[in-house]
């Protein structure tokens, strides 16, 4: 069981690494000026959408922009907070795992749904979303079978815990 927890703390950090790179330098794009970001991210942009056909960053749909302000607002300092929380073994990293994945599966649910409604879809744009949906399920399933062997002792239990003398 400790080698499936271990590889699930390690899928979770490179997925919280991946959004706490991609969303402010990427994805913040979709939705602020473009002149507050750096020729070579502009660039790294347009050809991210052209080389994978990603409609939904060339042209952003306003489901989209929402989701990009969700992802900033929210999800960005939560990806923060799950990575830092799994780093450091933190016991509050199962609810930040929990809180992140429920957020992405919620997002790429609409994302998905709309590429596979719409057939505009390819097999290259689904390999680059698919997997925040697979991260996303197992960030959910981290935070929900929380499997840290951290021992109970009598001072974290509370004050009915303690002997009593007589």
């Amino acid at each position: 069981m400790g080698v499936i927890s271990a590889a699930a703390d390690a899928a979770v950090a490179i997925f919280s690494l991946t959004i706490a790179v991609a969303a402010p330098l990427l994805d913040a794009q979709s939705v602020l000026p473009h002149s507050i970001f750096p020729a070579p991210l502009l660039d790294l942009k347009r050809w991210y959408a052209a080389e994978f056909g990603d409609y939904f960053v060339a042209r952003p749909p306003g489901f989209f922009r929402g989701l990009v302000w969700l992802e900033l607002a929210f999800h960005w300092p939560l990806a923060v907070a799950t990575l830092y929380s799994l780093l450091t073994r933190r016991r509050w990293a199962s609810t930040t795992c929990l809180m992140s994945g429920v957020s992405t599966l919620t997002s790429m649910s609409a994302i998905l749904g709309e590429m596979f409604a719409s057939g505009k879809a390819t097999p290259k744009l689904l390999q680059m979303y698919g997997p925040f949906a697979v991260f996303a399920i197992i960030a959910i399933l981290r935070g929900l079978c929380s499997c840290s062997p951290r021992p109970t002792t009598s001072s974290s239990l509370g004050p009915s815990a303690r002997k009593k003398r007589a």
